[in-house]
């Protein structure tokens, strides 16, 4: 039986299809993922040094802001979580609406880190510690000068802290802080 110009095209058909599947499975290796990105942290006395860099900017900016009785209060959004952000803004509000006064600085007194990522998870975050702050010079005072503060005030607290990578700016922002108790120990 004569081969039809139909049955050829089919022939034709079937070989391109078969010599297409023969070179898909030949192909060039692709090429390689790119690098990642260079770690956040090269060791664990980095991310202790950068940890405790950026939570005493967080701070001082915070009490800046207390200081200058809420003035500008976003401030606290370039080094802080949208959440973490809120929250000191609405304190910031209060204590200005309460007419208070804060003076002197806290200073941290140790920072214990329970994590360290050289790459951030998920949800960015590169360590989670323990600090150490130190609030005795601090002072909050009312509209007419007199201290708030009660007599007894612990003076320091601890909080648990984490801390996150900005890829955009490739900062270190606090993207959680809670207070776990009133002394260090």
């Amino acid at each position: 039986m004569p081969r039809t110009s139909r049955s050829r095209s089919v022939s034709t058909i079937v070989l391109t299809a078969g010599l297409l599947a023969l070179t898909a499975c030949t192909r060039p290796e692709p090429a390689p993922p790119p690098k990642s990105s260079p770690p956040v942290f090269e060791n664990e006395e980095q991310a202790l040094a950068a940890v405790t860099d950026t939570y005493q900017r967080f701070q001082e900016l915070s009490f800046q802001i207390l200081a200058e009785g809420g003035a500008n209060p976003e401030r606290i959004s370039t080094l802080a979580s949208d959440d973490v952000a809120q929250v000191e803004i609405d304190g910031y509000r209060r204590s200005a609406e309460l007419g208070y006064a804060v003076t002197g600085t806290p200073s941290i007194q140790s920072v214990v880190l329970d994590l360290w990522l050289p790459h951030p998870d998920s949800l960015q975050i590169v360590a989670r510690a323990d600090v150490c702050v130190d609030i005795s010079s601090v002072q909050v005072l009312d509209s007419a000068g007199a201290s708030v503060v009660s007599a007894d005030r612990a003076t320091q607290s601890l909080w648990s802290v984490d801390i996150a990578y900005r890829e955009a700016d490739r900062s270190l922002f606090v993207n959680s802080k809670e207070k776990e108790k009133d002394q260090c120990d």
